[in-house]
């Protein structure tokens, strides 16, 4: 999940949810907002990607300059490059978010909140979850800034 949807799940769906009981209740909550908005994400993700390679290539990026490295000899092209890198790493982080962890924090949520070794390991799932979440908003800020620096 990227840019402002990481930031709608982390200030508006959580604490809005918490207070939610029975707590079965609030993971079904999540879960079903996160996963509709999983797929919007991933379709603006595609969007912007097509995009940032037009805008490259107006900008005159060849296929050329990225095989030669000369794209790292213009300030343009070196933060270019760090924008690209920040982008592959937050959709790396995305996907292990979405289709990795997110549906196995909603298994053991689903499964373990009776038992109290369980409710252990769902918080410290959680925290790890959430620190990713995290790191991506983060991340999705340093893009930002690439792309205001780009224009």
């Amino acid at each position: 999940m990227v840019g402002g949807g990481c930031f709608f799940i982390a200030l508006v769906a959580v604490p809005a949810l918490r207070e939610l009981e029975p707590p079965e209740k609030r993971i079904e909550l999540l879960s079903d907002t996160a996963r509709r908005f999983r797929k919007v994400s991933w379709i603006a993700i595609l969007v912007l990607l097509s995009t940032g390679v037009i805008n490259a290539i107006n900008h005159g990026v060849t296929t050329e300059m990225v095989s030669n490295g000369a794209i790292f000899l213009s300030n343009f092209g070196k933060v270019l490059s760090v924008k690209v890198v920040l982008v592959l790493i937050m959709m790396v982080l995305s996907a292990i978010h979405d289709f990795v962890l997110g549906p196995r924090m909603v298994d053991l949520m689903n499964t373990g909140t009776s038992n109290p070794d369980s409710l252990q390991r769902i918080r410290s799932y959680r925290r790890f979850v959430s620190w990713l979440a995290r790191l991506n908003v983060i991340l999705g800020i340093l893009v930002v800034a690439c792309a205001v620096m780009l224009s």
